[in-house]
């Protein structure tokens, strides 16, 4: 086991600009930030303290569909900013067939690719060593794969961040009760119009709330024909894709994570938990960090910062302000989790102007 002893997680609402910080902290000579690495593992068996074999635990890594489900057989049409993986050439010999389920599997396409320039040789890998560990507690069975990933990436200090681990705060507090969390959030109009933007979680807001098309189409009536990366998208699920989300369902959820995850909060003692938002991150990013690198007690100096800096584009995440109707619906549906994260509604505009977001 590693000498470090503790384990740091950012944790955030999904869309709140934890992928960009990912980026920068990741520029540490010390620090290997594992980036979805907590998503791409089985959905259910990932969490729960129990003893775990290495046999199960090398299932929970190569776990086929059990990770984010029917949207890993669309993966190529999805389109993802946070894959990186180069779908179109993979290394030769390389093809979602020859995997469980025929998809690939989501460590190579999220954290390992981003880790390594060999993912699907470090998930072979990876596989190995956890089917030869012996039984251990899941969270430390979870710790011996991090410090593997950190050691194989030639760094020393792992960070766990995975989108919309906010809501999975009880989870992780069961598996890891002496942990640091740091929350990124952002406000929240802006994370739901990033939202509205991002295929993947655009599908599965209308899968999960069943939404249909003008023509009654929903994902409840999509096949094997529709649901493949074998030739162009499919009439059906390009449908699903145009049908536009109602901002409020990404609002809703956003209030519901916060108000999730801030009620393990109150457990967490000073130290192990912080908050730093998205919008300072883009003010004063020095500032943020060095915050960072004391909150999570992060070896060396700063001589990393101004390469880290370096990855912000200026206006690319600009905020957007909302029109008086998108103003009230923020008020109905956002109000709670804004009192807890100490932030004000954004003041409406006469018209509907907004500045660029895509982050």
């Amino acid at each position: 086991m590693s000498t470090d002893p503790i384990a740091r997680f950012i944790i955030g609402t999904g869309r709140c600009g934890s992928t960009i910080l990912s980026k920068m902290l990741d520029v540490h000579p010390h620090v290997a930030v594992l980036s979805e690495f907590l998503v791409a593992l089985d959905a259910v068996r990932k969490f729960g303290e129990r003893p775990v074999s290495g046999t199960e635990l090398a299932e929970i890594c190569d776990c086929g569909l059990r990770s984010t489900g029917e949207f890993k057989k669309i993966v190529g049409h999805l389109k993802t900013p946070e894959i990186t993986f180069d779908l179109e050439h993979p290394p030769t010999g390389v093809h979602p067939k020859n995997y469980r389920e025929g998809v690939y599997p989501e460590l190579i396409l999220l954290p390992l690719a981003n880790l390594f320039d060999d993912p699907t040789v470090a998930f072979d890998e990876l596989v190995s060593f956890a089917s030869e560990q012996p039984t251990r507690l899941l969270s430390e069975q979870l710790r011996t794969l991090f410090e593997w990933a950190t050691r194989r990436a030639g760094k020393t200090v792992w960070i766990e961040r995975s989108g919309g681990t906010l809501a999975q705060l009880p989870e992780l507090l069961e598996l890891f009760p002496n942990a640091r969390f740091l929350h990124l959030h952002r406000d929240p109009f802006d994370v739901a119009r990033s939202m509205k933007q991002h295929n993947h979680m655009r599908l599965f807001a209308l899968q999960h709330y069943g939404l249909t098309t003008k023509d009654g189409l929903s994902w409840a009536d999509l096949d094997e024909t529709d649901l493949n990366d074998d030739g162009p998208m499919s009439a059906r699920l390009q449908s699903l894709f145009d049908l536009d989300v109602p901002l409020e369902i990404f609002l809703r959820d956003w209030n519901e994570m916060v108000l999730r995850g801030f009620a393990s909060v109150k457990r967490l003692e000073v130290e192990q938990y912080s908050e730093v938002s998205f919008e300072d991150l883009q003010a004063d990013p020095k500032s943020v960090l060095r915050h960072i690198v004391e909150f999570f007690d992060l070896p060396g100096d700063d001589a990393w910062m101004k390469e880290a800096v370096g990855l912000l584009t200026p206006g690319k995440a600009g905020r957007a302000t909302p029109s008086p109707q998108e103003a009230e619906t923020l008020r109905t549906y956002c109000h709670p989790a804004l009192v807890l994260l100490d932030r004000e509604i954004s003041r409406p505009s006469a018209g509907n102007q907004f500045s660029r977001d895509d982050a």
